[in-house]
């Protein structure tokens, strides 16, 4: 059986975690057939960014329209965007309904100089989305007022709501709320809390992205936008447990995709 297509688009991520080789591990995992757009490339450790390079926007949008006229996907996911441009050319492809389910992980990386130009950009995109999953900094920055609590995520994924997407899905994974970890999610005209236990395991990077990914892949296998959700939540849970031991370099390791550790 021909296997459902993700167009992954983001970043590359010299540590594998995360951005286009997360994003790829993610959906092998689930069994889709992932391609991919790069819009940058991250020179990454466990320690963090070292430097990063921008994909010329010409370039981003040549390899959508090489990949799109071909093989077009069931779902597209947005990760790193590091230039307003690179948004804009995947935003053009988006308003003229090339990218369906999609699911924007509005990371929001750029030099300083440009990083409100890269939020306004994603505002132009974000109203195509199916489905938005930004954390609490990132819906911080494109609502210009801080998420701190259960009660500001709610509101915030209402505001952004109103701006377009059918779902907002506002992660707080790395908020204490006693055991739990809570996110909101609205969807169907109101918010409701997403309850889970919180996970202490040292290896996260690359959940965040993992998460949209996973919604990605549910949506193109047939799911409908809260049960793809929830299925995600469940793969980046098991991910993060799988990795807990794992000592990849000195700093937050990746998550382990594959269940390895199982």
């Amino acid at each position: 059986m021909t296997p459902p297509v993700v167009l992954a688009v983001g970043g590359s991520d010299s540590l594998g975690g995360d951005g286009i080789q997360g994003d790829l591990r993610t959906l092998s995992a689930l069994r889709v057939y992932g391609t991919s757009v790069v819009t940058s490339v991250f020179a990454r450790n466990t320690r963090g960014i070292q430097d990063l390079y921008a994909v010329p926007a010409n370039v981003v949008g040549a390899q959508l329209t090489a990949v799109l006229d071909d093989v077009p996907p069931r779902a597209v996911k947005t990760g790193a965007f590091v230039t307003p441009d690179a948004c804009g050319a995947v935003t053009a492809r988006a308003r003229a309904g090339a990218l369906p389910n999609l699911v924007v992980d509005p990371v929001l990386t750029a030099a300083e100089g440009q990083r409100k130009g890269l939020a306004v950009a994603m505002e132009r995109l974000l109203p195509y989305a199916l489905v938005a999953t930004p954390n609490r900094e990132e819906a911080s920055a494109l609502l210009g007022w801080q998420v701190a609590t259960p009660a500001d995520m709610a509101g915030a994924a209402s505001q952004l709501a109103a701006g377009g997407p059918r779902y907002v899905v506002v992660t707080g994974g790395d908020l204490v709320v006693g055991s739990e970890a809570v996110d909101a999610m609205w969807a169907d005209g109101s918010v409701r809390m997403l309850h889970a236990p919180r996970l202490t395991a040292p290896n996260r990077y690359g959940s965040g992205a993992a998460f949209a990914t996973a919604i990605a892949a549910r949506l193109a296998s047939g799911d409908d936008p809260p049960t793809a959700v929830t299925r995600a939540k469940e793969f980046v849970g098991r991910a993060i447990w799988g990795a807990a031991r794992w000592r990849l370099g000195s700093g937050g390791g990746p998550i382990d995709h594959f269940g390895w550790s199982a």
